[in-house]
């Protein structure tokens, strides 16, 4: 995928994330910042948005994928960090999220007297956890192997329809009041597809569509699909954008040393986490600021600690800023 398509390139200059930008230390300051993607890791983005904020450095354009483009969003529509720092951990802790999670394992498959029982004693944000450890054992003892084969993904998006209608508004990608780009990959034509108008709430759905576990998302006449593994940080088309600093964060998994492998399955999903590796990689030399939150060892769906994960991207993202705004040239 090394061309990517560009729905509409946009250039209104719209309101900085905080007020206070522009008026602290960053000074003229601007930044256009990549959220990666990481699952729950992602919670990360907003506490880096926060530290930025307080810098005074004017953000000019979040560029996000897959969770970092619902964590984009959520920044873009509200210049107000805190109040969207509780949202995201209100609707984490919510009985009414609980509720669509639990609809989601059982649709997965027939839930059994053991989840039951687990499923008791589990807050919201946990039930992410053992979902996708029932998902495990399932795929591991081959239940779901027609529908593997038969099926165009495991699970239905329903849980992603909730989640994002609750987090952000039904407007279109023009209107956010920080111009967004939401990265997603064509599963048609096999290109890199940089969304910036239409419906905000249905790219975003594209771009966490992980391939394989939720269906692709019909576009125009494209197939939109989660491009987190080949694109895990867009720095390259944040670059493209930027008239000064370009900041990249990494919530990306820590890759530890695996010894035996029992299934077909477990070599499939080691190669996904060794490739994406080396795609974010490749894309770190575009970033003149990077910051990578102390996450990486928490599994992509544990959302069960949401404060930890954002105050992790604080304090990454202060130590990051620190001295290297002062440090880095400023384009006129």
């Amino acid at each position: 995928m090394d061309d990517s398509v560009n729905t509409l390139q946009t250039t209104e200059d719209r309101e900085p994330l905080s007020p206070e930008i522009g008026r602290r230390g960053g000074g003229n300051r601007r930044a256009v910042i990549a959220l990666g993607g990481g699952g729950a890791r992602g919670l990360a983005h907003l506490g880096v948005m926060e530290a930025i904020g307080e810098s005074g450095v004017r953000t000019e354009r979040i560029v996000g994928v897959s969770i970092g483009s619902l964590m984009g969003g959520l920044c873009a529509v509200d210049s107000d960090i805190k109040r969207v720092q509780a949202k995201a951990i209100g609707l984490l802790h919510s009985p009414v999220f609980s509720e669509k999670c639990r609809q989601l394992m059982a649709a997965a498959s027939r839930v059994s007297a053991r989840d039951r029982r687990e499923s008791q004693q589990l807050g919201p944000a946990d039930w992410f956890s053992l979902w996708y450890q029932r998902l495990e054992r399932i795929m591991r003892h081959g239940h779901r192997l027609t529908k593997i084969i038969r099926s165009p993904s495991l699970l239905s998006d329903q849980i992603l329809h909730e989640a994002i209608e609750a987090l952000v508004p039904d407007i279109d990608l023009a209107e956010t009041k920080v111009p967004l780009s939401i990265v997603a990959a064509d599963l048609k034509s096999g290109h890199r597809i940089v969304l910036e108008r239409g419906s905000l709430r249905k790219a975003i759905l594209a771009s966490t569509a992980i391939p394989g576990f939720f269906p692709p998302i019909q576009w125009d006449d494209m197939l939109l699909s989660d491009i987190g593994v080949l694109d895990a940080i867009p720095l390259s088309i944040a670059k493209s954008y930027a008239s000064d600093l370009t900041v990249g964060v990494d919530v990306g998994s820590t890759v530890q040393r695996i010894d035996t492998f029992g299934t077909a399955i477990d070599v499939v999903m080691r190669m996904e986490e060794i490739g994406e590796r080396l795609c974010r990689r490749h894309s770190l030399p575009h970033a003149d600021i990077l910051i990578r939150p102390d996450v990486g060892y928490l599994p992509w769906y544990d959302f069960t600690d949401p404060s930890t994960l954002i105050a992790s991207g604080l304090r990454a993202a202060r130590a990051a800023l620190r001295g290297q705004i002062s440090r880095t040239a400023v384009v006129a």
